[in-house]
């Protein structure tokens, strides 16, 4: 039989999760709770530069009751100590608030630049103040609280707007092509936030965490595919700040330093069948596994065996009707990595493995087929949003802003014409990425209902960084009570959800004290899925 891996809509797992959680409460009781699982990364002797001085979300489950002067007048303003030319404001909105931020009129991030900087000097006004904007599809919501929930579901996801401050020096992106000359095949926009921590007289290289976010698909709201822009903003006697350059950006990274740096995860996820060897595999595809679960055994079986067998099981043990069921595989290089028995928490075993290296792939495709075909699973390959070769373009602002509006020295090429030779499935499979390689393991998992805690408190002048993705994108934002608005602040909070995924890029665990970091890079697309990064 084939396996239906990879079309189950987002709301799916979540509905899986309700029995999956049964399950999983009846035999692996840790499961239960999935606490978040933190380390720290400190600096010896740090000499870093202080980390991002502001950052804050305005969440809201009314989006539709709220003004721009509810937000305008619950913003804190620039500290006076910061000069403004010299700092960055990163601003996401949600799609309920994609319309604050048309360019084209005196509106709301006109009025929002004036009031974030109500007090510079006349030798600061004139220096021209930027501003990067991006639309997201929610933002995390870290009042995670039972008694408003939505028929009896937590949604510890709101609409809203949330602000980062960044050095300006510490912000680079690539201005988009123009729409007319754009290639039929151009990438998505890429938006990374890296977080430095550590001193480079220790190390060769400062340990990384990356956090690489999708943005929301904005083409019914403003045409866009995404949208990601630059402004700058210059300052007149009579109007104030005033808009006097809008870039649209394919490309942007936002650099943070910090002297400590302190991560967690929630990855609803449920083990199905045995953690296997990889026995045969080529790019992003398993072709066989073994057969027996001892390091001994080379006896082979097709790679999609497994999931034929357990997934129709968990398919008819937890009454799933449509009989769609998202899958993904850790893979690890190493025989001591993830374990499932009754005396393991699996989520601590599941993020521990990420830590040392692990990477999770969703199961695209696979089962069934004839042949060379025959048994094969294919992985999504993809582990980051911003690949080495496209930091190579990156600019500063004044740079981008610069050459924005420059001609181009020659028109681009033509695209070249569809290819009708391009290797089929199953016979040259070279050209991929390797995702797991003979002597790999690999475990599958099927997604579960998160279990959201409300965030905790951290210490006085931290930074936290909420990322992840929405647990069901068909679930509407909205209040128990729709008689109240619903406005929130909360400071040294910063984040966003996606629809899609994120890829975060860490310091591999155990190698700290080494003088050249060894860091991984994973894509989450699980639904309800979060990693928080704390920064001192």
């Amino acid at each position: 039989m084939s396996v239906i891996l990879g079309s189950a809509p987002r709301f799916l797992p979540a509905r899986l999760a309700t029995f999956g959680r049964r399950h999983a409460q009846a035999n692996l009781s840790p499961l239960v709770r999935q606490l978040p699982i933190r380390r720290t990364v400190a600096t010896h002797g740090s000499t870093a530069a202080r980390y991002s001085p502001l950052a804050y979300t305005l969440l809201t489950r009314t989006p539709e009751a709220i003004t721009p002067d509810d937000v305008l007048s619950s913003l804190p303003p620039i500290p006076g100590s910061l000069t403004p030319a010299d700092y960055v404001p990163v601003l996401f909105v949600t799609p309920a608030f994609a319309s604050w931020i048309d360019t084209s009129s005196h509106g709301f991030l006109e009025q929002w630049i004036n009031r974030f900087y109500p007090n510079t000097s006349k030798c600061e006004h004139t220096r021209p103040v930027d501003a990067i904007v991006a639309v997201v599809d929610r933002l995390p919501d870290h009042r995670v609280n039972t008694e408003e929930a939505i028929d009896g579901v937590c949604t510890p996801e709101s609409e809203g707007i949330s602000l980062l401050l960044v050095n300006a020096d510490n912000v680079r992106g690539k201005a988009a092509a123009p729409r007319r000359i754009r290639s039929m095949e151009a990438a998505e926009s890429s938006l990374v936030f890296v977080i430095q921590n550590g001193d480079t007289r220790l190390f060769s290289k400062s340990p990384t965490h990356e956090i690489g976010l999708r943005l929301a698909n904005t083409i019914f709201v403003n045409g866009n595919e995404n949208t990601l822009f630059g402004t700058r903003w210059v300052y007149t006697p009579s109007h104030g700040y005033a808009l006097d350059q809008s870039v649209n950006l394919s490309s942007c990274v936002v650099t943070s330093n910090a002297s400590a740096v302190s991560d967690s995860f929630n990855l609803p996820l449920y083990p199905v069948g045995q953690r296997r060897r990889v026995i045969s595999s080529m790019g992003n595809i398993l072709r066989q596994l073994a057969k027996h679960t001892d390091s001994q055994s080379s006896a082979p079986m097709p790679a999609s065996s497994e999931l034929e067998k357990e997934l129709p099981r968990y398919i008819a043990e937890h009454g799933i009707v449509d009989q769609r069921v998202s899958v993904w595989a850790l893979i690890e290089d190493s025989e001591d990595g993830f374990q499932m028995d009754a005396n393991t928490n699996t989520q601590k075993s599941l993020v521990s493995s990420i830590r040392k290296g692990g990477a999770l792939h969703r199961v695209m495709s696979g089962g069934g087929g004839w042949g060379k075909k025959q048994g094969l699973l294919s992985l999504d390959p993809e582990t980051t949003f911003l690949e080495a070769d496209g930091r190579c373009g990156l600019l500063g602002l004044d740079d981008v802003f610069n050459n924005a509006h420059s001609p181009p020295d020659a028109p681009p090429p033509p695209p070249p014409p569809p290819s009708f030779d391009m290797p089929y499935f199953g016979d040259d499979l070279s050209a991929l990425s390797q995702a797991a390689r003979p002597g790999d393991y690999v475990q599958f998992f099927v997604s579960l209902e998160p279990d959201h805690v409300p965030a905790r408190e951290h210490e006085d002048g931290s930074i936290s960084f909420h990322f992840g993705v929405v647990s069901d994108a068909e679930t509407v934002v909205q209040s128990t009570d729709s008689t109240k608005k619903d406005l929130v602040v909360a400071s040294n909070y910063f984040g966003a959800l996606s629809e899609r995924a994120i890829t975060y890029l860490q310091p591999m665990s155990g190698a700290e004290s080494a003088e050249v970091v060894q860091e991984s890079s994973a894509k989450f697309d699980i639904p309800g899925c979060r990693v928080e990064v704390v920064m001192k």
